[in-house]
């Protein structure tokens, strides 16, 4: 039976529809992108915003808007769509054996001469770009780039790694092993002279560069603020908070310092001090899986004379365990045993300055990126100990961060201390239970 007009109408509507629908799954994200191909070979993918004699005003569609001298520039290509930017086939070949069919094939041949002198990247967006690895961890690759200089990625979207380099990289078991890299959508190798070892990348924890580049391991965070007034009191207060982190794929180190000090003058020549508080505090923690870690020693010395507490030292470890572990938030929380001493300013008759106990600690982070420019951190460590000691000391610390810049940050914190059996001095006072404090300040990354 021959089908009727209206049923052969409709039959060539599907069809047509149905080609469509074919050709738009073929066209990458990338329409009416421009590419611009730099004389080292890295490609981006983007709009062009200006552009001028020595130089052109690049928005890239993964690394931001980016200035490019026009001698760097190998070409350009506009187009209103792109296929997709892949490439190169998910089996290609080791980075030591890189060439223009299994690479990039828009390498000239003195970029792809030079291309094992570099880690490359490839994104989700198809652009790629060379560089140096400085980390993997946490869901985010930190990467030096050559024409961007140090960049923070998200984890997924990294479509793949090719490094000549050597690396450490740690996994959900056993021991971290070295060598070079080729990781692709779902699978990472690690390439030593004797062997060539295969993981998926689900398992993958974390990667650090090994050699001499120490520096590369360090991260570092350092904030200030300042107020000041003027009139018939002179008044003047200012914070300030570093904080040092050291990684590898199985440790990590913390340093972190925080000082609030503040003082008014009366007249000429009585200065009163309202506020003189510091706090130090060391970690080192050895993960024995992906989330599990053992955290030994834990350090913590404090000191705030106006609250009659002239030192307070608290030796400690613990075990943790990552609760939330992914590229928006990690949760950590510590369950612990120490040691504390507190030094008091003063005392009644007959009362001992020194007091000691065994104390439980109890330590909590939460680090929660809300967008690309704002993260919040919530801090809480608690130490339940004797009477003599205070009985139970809780430090809690909310941060808001707003990047202004790649690496300048505004930052807003709010702070509570508790103490729930202050000491009292030899003249009869004790100090308040609870201290609030509100701090803002300017924050740079290194």
């Amino acid at each position: 039976m021959n089908p009727s007009q209206p049923e052969r109408g409709a039959r060539a509507r599907r069809a047509a529809l149905g080609t469509i629908f074919s050709f738009a799954l073929l066209l990458d994200v990338n329409v009416g992108a421009d590419s611009v191909f730099l004389k080292g070979g890295e490609r981006l993918i983007g709009q062009i915003l200006s552009e001028e004699t020595a130089k052109i005003i690049f928005e890239s569609q993964t690394v931001g808007r980016i200035e490019i001298p026009r001698d760097r520039i190998e070409r350009i290509e506009r187009q209103s769509a792109t296929l997709p930017a892949s490439a190169g086939p998910t089996n290609a070949p080791p980075p030591a054996l890189l060439n223009t069919s299994g690479f990039a094939p828009w390498l000239t041949p003195q970029s792809l001469a030079e291309s094992n002198r570099f880690d490359w990247i490839e994104l989700k967006s198809g652009e790629w770009l060379k560089g140096r690895i400085k980390s993997m961890q946490d869901e985010k690759l930190e990467f030096d780039s050559e024409e961007m200089d140090v960049h923070t990625f998200d984890w997924e979207d990294i479509r793949t790694v090719r490094s000549p380099r050597l690396h450490s990289v740690r996994f959900d078991i056993g021991e971290p092993l070295q060598g070079s890299l080729l990781i692709t959508t779902n699978e990472v190798q690690v390439m030593s002279d004797t062997a060539t070892n295969s993981f998926r990348r689900d398992e993958l924890v974390a990667i650090t560069p090994t050699g001499r580049r120490e520096i590369d391991k360090w991260s570092a965070h350092v904030s200030a603020g300042m107020s000041f007034r003027s009139g018939n009191t002179k008044e003047v207060e200012y914070n300030t908070r570093a904080t040092l982190q050291r990684r590898t794929p199985s440790t990590r180190l913390l340093l972190d310092y925080t000082g609030n000090f503040g003082e008014y003058t009366i007249g000429t020549n009585q200065t009163v001090t309202t506020e003189d508080n510091q706090r130090s505090y060391a970690q080192f923690d050895y993960f024995l899986s992906r989330r599990l870690f053992v955290r030994l020693p834990t350090v913590e010395y404090y000191k705030d004379p106006l609250q009659n507490l002239d030192h307070r030292l608290t030796l400690g470890g613990g075990v943790g365990y990552d609760v939330i572990h992914n590229r928006r938030a990690e949760w950590n929380v510590t369950l612990g045993a120490a040691w504390q001493r507190n030094w008091y300013s003063s005392v009644g008759t007959n009362q001992n300055p020194i007091a000691d106990s065994a104390a439980l600690t109890l330590d909590s982070r939460l680090d929660l990126d809300i967008t690309d420019r704002i993260n919040v951190v919530l801090q809480y460590r608690g130490q339940f100990s004797g009477r003599e000691t205070g009985n139970n000391t809780q430090h809690g610390v909310t941060t808001l961060e707003f990047k202004i810049h790649k690496r300048l940050d505004l930052d807003v914190s709010f702070t509570w201390d508790r103490v729930a059996n202050r000491e009292t001095d030899a003249s009869g006072h004790t100090p308040s239970q609870d201290d609030f404090r509100l701090n803002v300040g300017l924050g740079i990354d290194f």
